[in-house]
């Protein structure tokens, strides 16, 4: 989502936790890579190896390299508070370096090992996927255009026509996020992926083949496939014709690891000064299930980089590997597109293919430079204070291109608006609430949308600025509109494009994350534009009158007045509401603050969320006892109880009413 107002949102932390996800995952909308916190540190790190210009064409010195990562990432780890960190740098078919910093295991003072460490990639685990979903289509066993339910023995629900492998690996194939047990900490989830992936289908929320919306679950649904289709797990296959061929011996999907790797691997930390976790699983494993090591990841960077071949193991043919690097339609002409499950983006000037991984702890980017042969994976195993686990990762990469590739000349994507348009058209925007096409519809997850709403905001020097949309320095990035409908980074390559219906905007993206999802209008009848100060004011009503009637027990026995009989019931009645009300509300923060804390998602437990769906229900029937009281009321009730009796019918009522559109009233126990 793209939100940068001050101050953390609990729910914004919710969501943090919960997306288990790479660079689509819960990764804001920016400009080239993922950006820090605002005031994060890293802003601030010393600049290294200044006694050296970019090398041009030459190769990469490895010392030189050294210097660059030794200067710079127990830097950042120190001022974000990080246990440890990978990094390894690949070039023309041979590992440049392999880094290690801090530690696994802090308490054992246990040091990363770049060769042998196993760190969570979380999502980049997809890119494993898909390479075996291309070998199956090598072999004719798959094509990629065909209903993905011809290989199941269950439906995915599609609308108007069928999902496929190709929308699959494009995150096109409209489902809503499906979040429950993608992450499990402690005790594995009971059920099996295959129980996963059938219990927990999502809904489907757009046409397939058209908006983008990252999808954990239909990643999970192509590993099933692949398991189907070749008679073994995901995991045997991934380790027989990916992990085994390319020599990653430190490196397993196996979520109960083998012996001989358990020692390996590191511990995961929300701060490294902090209490450790164990390495989190995930119930299907090729959502983000990888162990792997620095050293073994960059073994499948040079497969990647070779065009599928390593040491004489080749896992996919050459132009397999071009067809999965080259970009596919977008959704929007300007932007940076999806190729076969890689994401493409410009960075500095530079064509790049990459992936990210975010798990509750560990932090990851794999990024491919095909034109220059080079490659670099960088991994840390902690959040960190302020972001700084993500800052880490997109800062190693931005400094290592600054320092290392021959810069290359901004070019403006067109030649300007004039004054009257960017206004008008910035007021188009910002007139609108938007809402991320990557979310969870049909759960109580969708009220995270209604208290974190995207705006666009005009700025006095014709530029705009949105919600979250950062820069390396942590500061709101600004866009300048050079052609109608479209706007590029001040100073900057970055691209925000805007698609319209019936000239009106009805979608826009920015950056690399547009080829993963976007941003739609809310439905005006639950826009937050209106549903949110309504909600807002009708709570604060419903505290007041709580507030009023303790305070008036209070009076009346201070005065020794005596509590009128008429109506007795009703009274009793209208007081009993407002707390069951005011109690829903204070549940569902107590609730959201629990598995916002570091654990508390992977942890999930199903009494508490049954508990306070039990109250929001009990809330639509305490509404409507309020307005039986309204109508009920007595003749000789005085005129301002009367009319405060429909003022708090009516809030009732508006809680009532978000409680139903914001999915508070669901059911079950999904999410």
């Amino acid at each position: 989502m793209t939100v940068s107002k001050p101050g953390p949102r609990r729910w914004q932390r919710v969501a943090s936790g919960l997306l288990l996800a790479s660079a689509a995952l819960c990764i804001p909308l920016q400009a080239q890579v993922p950006a820090p916190a605002q005031g994060s540190p890293v802003a601030e790190a010393p600049a290294v190896a200044q006694d050296a210009s970019p090398a041009g064409d030459a190769p990469l010195d490895a010392s030189r390299v050294d210097t660059f990562l030794d200067g710079l990432v127990p830097y950042l780890m120190a001022q974000g508070d990080l246990a440890g960190a990978v990094v390894t740098v690949v070039e023309n078919g041979r590992v440049v370096t392999e880094r290690g910093f801090g530690f696994s295991d802090v308490d054992t003072r246990t040091p990363v090992d770049p060769r042998t460490t196993l760190f969570r990639p979380g999502s980049i685990s997809k890119l494993f996927v898909w390479t075996a979903v291309m070998q199956l289509v090598e072999q004719g066993r798959l094509d990629l255009d065909t209903d993905i339910n011809t290989y199941l023995d269950f439906e995915v629900p599609s609308k108007g026509q069928p999902i496929t492998l190709r929308q699959v690996m494009t995150h096109t194939t409209g489902l809503e996020e499906r979040l429950r047990y993608l992450i499990v900490l402690g005790p594995d989830h009971p059920a099996t992926g295959e129980q996963y992936l059938k219990e927990w289908v999502p809904e489907q929320i757009f046409a397939p083949g058209t908006k983008p919306a990252y999808s954990n679950y239909a990643t999970g649904v192509a590993a099933y496939i692949v398991a189907r289709i070749s008679g073994q797990s995901f995991e045997d296959y991934a380790q027989a014709h990916i992990l085994g061929p390319l020599g990653m011996q430190y490196a397993s999907f196996h979520q109960q690891l083998p012996a001989a790797l358990l020692p390996h691997v590191a511990n995961g930390y929300r701060l490294g000064s902090g209490k450790s976790w164990p390495a989190e699983k995930t119930t299907a494993p090729g959502i983000g299930g990888l162990y792997a090591s620095g050293g073994s990841m960059a073994r499948f960077m040079l497969a990647m980089l070779n065009q599928g071949e390593l040491d004489g193991q080749r896992i996919l043919r050459s132009d397999t590997v071009a067809q999965m690097l080259a970009p596919q339609p977008a959704y929007l002409p300007h932007l940076p597109r999806m190729a076969l499950g890689w994401m493409t983006s410009d960075t500095a000037g530079y064509d790049t293919r990459s992936h990210g991984g975010t798990t509750l702890f560990f932090y990851s980017w794999l990024y491919l430079v095909p034109e220059r042969n080079m490659g670099l994976f960088v991994s840390t195993n902690s959040a960190g204070r302020d972001a700084a686990g993500s800052a880490l990762r997109a800062q190693v990469w931005e400094r290592f291109v600054a320092e290392f590739l021959p810069p290359r000349p901004i070019v403006a994507a067109g030649p300007g608006v004039d004054a009257d348009t960017a206004r008008t058209h910035a007021a188009a925007l910002a007139a609108v609430n938007w809402q991320s096409t990557r979310r969870s519809d049909s759960s109580y997850l969708r009220v995270m949308n209604l208290l974190s709403p995207v705006r666009v905001h005009p700025q006095d020097d014709g530029t705009i600025t949105v919600d979250g949309q950062k820069g390396l320095n942590g500061q709101l990035l600004r866009w300048r509109e050079v052609a109608p409908w479209l706007w590029q980074e001040e100073n900057g390559r970055g691209l925000l494009e805007v698609k319209l219906e019936d000239d009106k905007p009805v979608y826009f993206s920015a950056g690399p994350f547009a080829s993963v999802f976007g941003y739609e209008p809310f439905p005006a009848w639950r826009s937050p534009g209106w549903l949110r100060p309504a909600l807002l004011v009708s709570l604060a009503l419903l505290l007041l009158s709580a507030v009023l009637r303790v305070g008036g027990v209070f009076v009346r026995r201070h005065y020794g007045v005596a509590a009128p009989v008429q109506a007795r019931g009703l009274r009793w009645t209208q007081t009993l509401s407002i707390t069951v009300l005011l109690a829903g509300v204070l549940a569902w923060g107590l609730y959201a603050t629990a598995i916002s804390a570091p654990g508390g998602v992977a942890d999930y437990r199903d009494l508490p969320l049954l508990l306070v769906q039990a109250l929001s229900w009990l809330g639509v029937v305490a509404a409507l006892a309020l307005v039986w009281v309204a109508v009920r009321k007595p003749a000789t009730w005085p005129r301002v109880r009367r009319f405060g009796s429909w003022v708090v019918a009516l809030a009732g009522l508006a809680v009532a009413f978000a409680s139903w559109t914001q999915g508070l009233l669901t059911t079950g126990v999904q999410l």
